[in-house]
Protein backbone atom coordinates (compact mmCIF):
# COMPACT_ATOMS: atom_id res chain seq x y z
CA UNK A 1 0.00 0.00 0.00
CA UNK A 2 2.74 2.41 1.41
CA UNK A 3 4.36 1.57 -2.38
CA UNK A 4 1.66 2.11 -4.45
CA UNK A 5 0.58 5.60 -2.94
CA UNK A 6 4.65 6.49 -2.89
CA UNK A 7 4.40 5.64 -6.99
CA UNK A 8 1.36 7.66 -7.58
CA UNK A 9 2.78 10.46 -5.33
CA UNK A 10 5.93 10.29 -7.66
CA UNK A 11 4.15 10.71 -11.00
CA UNK A 12 2.18 13.57 -9.69
CA UNK A 13 4.97 15.06 -9.02
CA UNK A 14 6.69 14.84 -12.48
CA UNK A 15 3.21 15.91 -13.78
CA UNK A 16 4.55 19.24 -11.51
CA UNK A 17 7.56 19.67 -12.50
CA UNK A 18 7.34 19.70 -15.83
CA UNK A 19 5.08 22.40 -16.03
CA UNK A 20 6.88 24.03 -13.72
CA UNK A 21 10.16 23.89 -15.67
CA UNK A 22 8.10 25.32 -18.79
CA UNK A 23 6.66 28.42 -17.02
CA UNK A 24 10.34 29.03 -15.93
CA UNK A 25 11.47 29.39 -19.43
CA UNK A 26 8.19 31.48 -20.59
CA UNK A 27 9.00 33.83 -17.74
CA UNK A 28 12.89 33.75 -18.81
CA UNK A 29 11.79 34.46 -22.29
CA UNK A 30 9.19 36.93 -22.17
CA UNK A 31 11.19 39.69 -23.52
CA UNK A 32 12.98 37.65 -26.33
CA UNK A 33 11.70 39.22 -29.69
CA UNK A 34 9.98 35.74 -31.80
CA UNK A 35 10.16 33.75 -28.75
CA UNK A 36 7.50 30.33 -28.76
CA UNK A 37 6.06 29.79 -25.48
CA UNK A 38 6.99 26.35 -24.62
CA UNK A 39 4.29 23.72 -23.69
CA UNK A 40 3.87 21.15 -20.73
CA UNK A 41 2.05 17.90 -21.01
CA UNK A 42 2.12 14.50 -19.69
CA UNK A 43 0.35 11.26 -20.59
CA UNK A 44 -0.36 8.55 -17.70
CA UNK A 45 1.37 5.11 -18.93
CA UNK A 46 1.14 1.71 -16.65
CA UNK A 47 3.54 0.57 -14.80
CA UNK A 48 5.72 -2.60 -16.66
CA UNK A 49 6.98 -5.91 -14.84
CA UNK A 50 5.91 -8.76 -13.03
CA UNK A 51 5.42 -6.77 -9.97
CA UNK A 52 4.45 -3.79 -11.22
CA UNK A 53 2.67 -1.56 -8.62
CA UNK A 54 -0.86 -0.19 -9.67
CA UNK A 55 -1.91 2.75 -10.85
CA UNK A 56 0.29 4.68 -13.88
CA UNK A 57 3.44 6.81 -13.94
CA UNK A 58 3.36 10.37 -15.71
CA UNK A 59 5.43 10.55 -18.90
CA UNK A 60 6.52 13.69 -19.82
CA UNK A 61 5.38 14.81 -23.32
CA UNK A 62 6.83 17.39 -25.92
CA UNK A 63 4.13 19.05 -27.71
CA UNK A 64 6.06 21.41 -29.28
CA UNK A 65 5.73 25.30 -28.77
CA UNK A 66 2.97 27.71 -28.87
CA UNK A 67 3.41 28.66 -32.55
CA UNK A 68 0.84 31.85 -32.65
CA UNK A 69 3.05 34.68 -33.73
CA UNK A 70 3.65 37.80 -31.07
CA UNK A 71 2.46 40.55 -31.89
CA UNK A 72 4.30 43.21 -34.25
CA UNK A 73 6.77 45.64 -32.06
CA UNK A 74 8.18 48.99 -34.06
CA UNK A 75 11.60 49.56 -33.09
CA UNK A 76 12.35 52.12 -35.86
CA UNK A 77 15.71 50.11 -36.48
CA UNK A 78 16.10 49.24 -40.20
CA UNK A 79 18.28 46.15 -38.80
CA UNK A 80 15.08 44.70 -37.41
CA UNK A 81 12.37 42.75 -39.26
CA UNK A 82 9.18 41.20 -37.67
CA UNK A 83 7.08 38.44 -39.87
CA UNK A 84 3.68 38.39 -40.45
CA UNK A 85 1.42 35.30 -42.26
CA UNK A 86 2.74 31.69 -41.92
CA UNK A 87 6.52 32.44 -42.25
CA UNK A 88 9.68 31.91 -40.41
CA UNK A 89 13.73 32.71 -40.94
CA UNK A 90 16.22 30.13 -41.71
CA UNK A 91 18.90 30.17 -40.67
CA UNK A 92 22.29 28.12 -40.57
CA UNK A 93 23.60 27.63 -37.46
CA UNK A 94 26.74 24.65 -36.49
CA UNK A 95 24.06 22.19 -35.99
CA UNK A 96 22.03 22.93 -38.88
CA UNK A 97 19.46 24.40 -40.36
CA UNK A 98 17.40 26.54 -37.84
CA UNK A 99 13.82 27.96 -37.97
CA UNK A 100 13.11 31.48 -36.09
CA UNK A 101 10.82 34.54 -35.98
CA UNK A 102 13.39 36.58 -34.27
CA UNK A 103 14.26 39.54 -36.90
CA UNK A 104 17.16 41.23 -34.96
CA UNK A 105 19.92 40.92 -37.63
CA UNK A 106 23.53 42.27 -38.19
CA UNK A 107 26.08 42.51 -40.52
CA UNK A 108 29.39 40.17 -39.88
CA UNK A 109 32.67 41.44 -39.95
CA UNK A 110 33.12 39.15 -43.73
CA UNK A 111 29.71 41.13 -45.05
CA UNK A 112 27.22 38.46 -43.86
CA UNK A 113 23.93 38.83 -42.96
CA UNK A 114 22.98 37.47 -39.96
CA UNK A 115 20.40 36.79 -37.06
CA UNK A 116 22.12 38.08 -33.41
CA UNK A 117 23.81 35.40 -32.26
CA UNK A 118 25.99 35.56 -35.58
CA UNK A 119 23.88 33.02 -37.69
CA UNK A 120 23.26 33.69 -41.20
CA UNK A 121 20.14 34.35 -42.31
CA UNK A 122 19.78 31.68 -45.73
CA UNK A 123 17.91 33.03 -49.06
CA UNK A 124 15.62 31.91 -51.28
CA UNK A 125 17.81 28.97 -52.38
CA UNK A 126 19.29 28.12 -48.65
CA UNK A 127 22.40 30.25 -49.13
CA UNK A 128 23.87 32.84 -46.87
CA UNK A 129 23.20 36.53 -48.43
CA UNK A 130 26.45 38.61 -48.58
CA UNK A 131 26.33 42.57 -47.85
CA UNK A 132 29.24 45.00 -49.12
CA UNK A 133 29.18 48.16 -46.49
CA UNK A 134 25.94 50.07 -47.45
CA UNK A 135 24.92 53.86 -46.17
CA UNK A 136 21.68 52.48 -46.08
CA UNK A 137 20.08 49.15 -45.77
CA UNK A 138 16.39 48.43 -47.53
CA UNK A 139 14.34 45.28 -47.28
CA UNK A 140 11.28 44.55 -48.74
CA UNK A 141 7.94 43.02 -47.71
CA UNK A 142 8.84 39.81 -49.70
CA UNK A 143 12.24 39.85 -48.30
CA UNK A 144 14.24 41.29 -51.16
CA UNK A 145 17.50 43.06 -49.43
CA UNK A 146 18.66 46.71 -51.29
CA UNK A 147 20.92 49.22 -50.10
CA UNK A 148 23.70 51.66 -51.32
CA UNK A 149 26.81 51.30 -51.37
CA UNK A 150 28.91 53.09 -48.80
CA UNK A 151 31.52 53.87 -51.89
CA UNK A 152 28.99 55.56 -54.07
CA UNK A 153 26.46 56.90 -51.70
CA UNK A 154 25.20 59.22 -53.82
CA UNK A 155 24.64 56.33 -56.40
CA UNK A 156 21.11 53.86 -57.01
CA UNK A 157 20.11 51.25 -54.51
CA UNK A 158 21.53 47.66 -55.34
CA UNK A 159 19.42 44.72 -54.88
CA UNK A 160 21.66 41.81 -53.11
CA UNK A 161 19.49 38.97 -52.74
CA UNK A 162 16.11 38.03 -50.62
CA UNK A 163 15.73 36.67 -47.10
CA UNK A 164 13.69 33.52 -47.58
CA UNK A 165 10.26 32.75 -45.90
CA UNK A 166 9.61 29.43 -44.66
CA UNK A 167 6.26 28.18 -43.48
CA UNK A 168 5.99 26.21 -40.65
CA UNK A 169 6.55 22.71 -41.66
CA UNK A 170 4.28 19.66 -40.64
CA UNK A 171 5.48 17.93 -37.49
CA UNK A 172 7.05 18.93 -34.02
CA UNK A 173 9.48 22.15 -33.57
CA UNK A 174 11.83 21.52 -31.33
CA UNK A 175 13.59 24.33 -29.03
CA UNK A 176 17.17 24.84 -29.78
CA UNK A 177 17.74 28.07 -27.26
CA UNK A 178 16.32 31.18 -27.06
CA UNK A 179 13.69 31.71 -30.18
CA UNK A 180 15.89 29.25 -32.17
CA UNK A 181 13.98 25.86 -33.23
CA UNK A 182 14.53 22.75 -35.00
CA UNK A 183 12.61 21.53 -37.70
CA UNK A 184 11.76 17.83 -38.19
CA UNK A 185 13.90 15.44 -39.14
CA UNK A 186 13.51 14.28 -42.95
CA UNK A 187 10.76 17.22 -43.39
CA UNK A 188 11.19 19.52 -46.36
CA UNK A 189 11.17 22.76 -45.40
CA UNK A 190 8.41 24.59 -48.07
CA UNK A 191 8.69 28.44 -48.68
CA UNK A 192 5.69 30.74 -47.40
CA UNK A 193 2.57 31.10 -49.70
CA UNK A 194 1.54 34.45 -47.65
CA UNK A 195 4.36 35.38 -45.20
CA UNK A 196 5.38 38.79 -45.31
CA UNK A 197 8.60 41.21 -43.77
CA UNK A 198 7.86 44.52 -41.96
CA UNK A 199 11.28 46.72 -41.57
CA UNK A 200 12.17 48.24 -38.66
CA UNK A 201 9.35 46.16 -36.44
CA UNK A 202 10.22 42.75 -34.21
CA UNK A 203 7.78 40.04 -33.08
CA UNK A 204 7.40 40.04 -29.41
CA UNK A 205 7.71 36.72 -27.37
CA UNK A 206 3.99 35.26 -27.33
CA UNK A 207 4.48 34.30 -23.96
CA UNK A 208 2.58 35.76 -21.44
CA UNK A 209 4.60 36.34 -18.38
CA UNK A 210 1.31 37.67 -15.92
CA UNK A 211 -0.85 33.95 -16.72
CA UNK A 212 3.25 32.28 -16.30
CA UNK A 213 3.00 33.85 -13.00
CA UNK A 214 -0.01 32.54 -12.32
CA UNK A 215 0.84 29.35 -13.63
CA UNK A 216 4.17 29.03 -11.72
CA UNK A 217 2.46 29.90 -8.35
CA UNK A 218 -0.08 27.21 -9.13
CA UNK A 219 2.31 24.71 -9.69
CA UNK A 220 3.82 25.65 -6.49
CA UNK A 221 1.31 25.10 -4.56
CA UNK A 222 0.16 21.69 -5.87
CA UNK A 223 3.81 20.66 -5.46
CA UNK A 224 3.95 21.31 -2.07
CA UNK A 225 0.95 20.04 -1.55
CA UNK A 226 1.61 16.78 -3.29
CA UNK A 227 4.93 16.04 -1.06
CA UNK A 228 2.94 16.71 2.27
CA UNK A 229 0.68 14.41 1.01
CA UNK A 230 3.52 12.11 0.44
CA UNK A 231 4.68 12.46 3.87
CA UNK A 232 2.03 12.06 5.40
CA UNK A 233 1.44 8.71 3.96
CA UNK A 234 4.34 7.61 5.37
CA UNK A 235 4.27 8.64 8.44
CA UNK A 236 0.52 6.99 8.27
CA UNK A 237 2.23 3.51 6.85
CA UNK A 238 5.42 3.62 9.17
CA UNK A 239 3.00 3.84 12.28
CA UNK A 240 0.72 1.07 11.12
CA UNK A 241 3.22 -1.12 10.61
CA UNK A 242 4.38 -0.35 14.16
CA UNK A 243 1.42 -1.12 15.82
CA UNK A 244 1.43 -4.71 13.56
CA UNK A 245 4.55 -5.52 14.99
CA UNK A 246 3.66 -4.63 18.35
CA UNK A 247 0.61 -7.00 17.57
Amino acid sequence: MQTDSLYTGMAGLQDITARMQAMASNLANAQTPGYAAVQAMTEASLYQGTNAPAGGDATALTPGPDLTQGALNHTGDPMNVALSGNAWLQVQTSNGTALTRNGTMQISADGILTDSAGNPILNTSGQPISLPQLSKLEIGTDGTVSGVPLSNPSGPAQTYGQIGLISTPSGTLTPLSGSLYSPPTGIALTPSADGALHQGYLNDSNADPTQSMIDMIDSSRSYQLQTDMMKTQSTADQGLNTLLAQG
